[in-house]
């Protein structure tokens, strides 16, 4: 009796050893995501790396400086996924927020990033932040025409060809903050991060407090995609 049990038990196992529908469960706020086996070290990443500062659906937290990750394209995620983990981004001295994201992501390697990309852009979905800067969106509007939307797109999705990321659906307070570290030499210094330099180039034509307001209002105001 216990010799058939072990071979039922033997077979079962061999019968399971093709079957590739065995999914696992990651459960957020926003929902429960179901994670094939490709996506599993993704999965196990965002857990343990991810979802304590950026928030379980990627919504973003901006007690801890974590912006919000859904409206963003797999290239530029990727992209700065390793500018962080070389020391591209992060490694300016008043940049906390990016020196705690360079530690986090310090020892993934070349086979975890893609996962943890493929994770972010396929299972996480783009949600509509919660407002918290004031501006003139219809003032903003007709600066962002004439000065951002030739490379994030008139509809704010970004392009991924000229390396400029989605504004749509991104935390108003990290635009703010994001663009402010342009202006100030934080982001877009280091000799590597040619898309940063660029926008550090760009950055002047829009240094008035008020205007960069208006601008974030009109962003504000355009759904996320992805």
């Amino acid at each position: 009796m216990r010799r058939l049990a072990t071979l039922l038990i033997l077979v079962m196992m061999l019968a399971s050893c093709g079957d590739t529908s065995f999914e696992s469960v990651v459960k957020t706020s926003a929902g429960t995501i179901t994670v094939s086996p490709s996506d599993a070290s993704g999965a196990a990443i965002w857990q343990g790396r991810c979802a304590a500062c950026h928030g379980a659906a990627g919504e973003g937290n901006k007690a801890l400086g974590a912006p919000a990750l859904t409206q963003l394209s797999a290239d530029y995620i990727e992209r700065q996924l390793n500018h962080f983990a070389t020391g591209v981004r992060g490694a300016q001295g008043s940049d906390e927020a990016g020196k705690r994201m360079a530690l986090s992501v310090a020892n993934l390697n070349d086979r975890e990033i893609p996962d943890l990309v493929e994770l972010i852009t396929t299972e996480l979905q783009p949600t509509q932040p919660a407002a918290t800067v004031s501006g003139d969106a219809e003032r903003g509007k007709d600066y962002y025409t004439n000065i951002c939307s030739a490379c994030h797109a008139t509809n704010a999705q970004g392009n991924d060809v000229l390396g400029a990321p989605a504004l749509a659906g991104a935390n108003d307070w990290y635009l703010k903050s994001s663009y402010e570290g342009y202006l100030e030499g934080i982001r877009g210094a280091h000799p590597d991060d040619f898309y940063g330099a660029q926008m550090a180039r760009l950055a002047p034509a829009l240094s008035n407090g008020d205007d960069i307001n208006d601008v974030i209002a009109f962003i504000a105001t355009l759904p996320p995609q992805r």
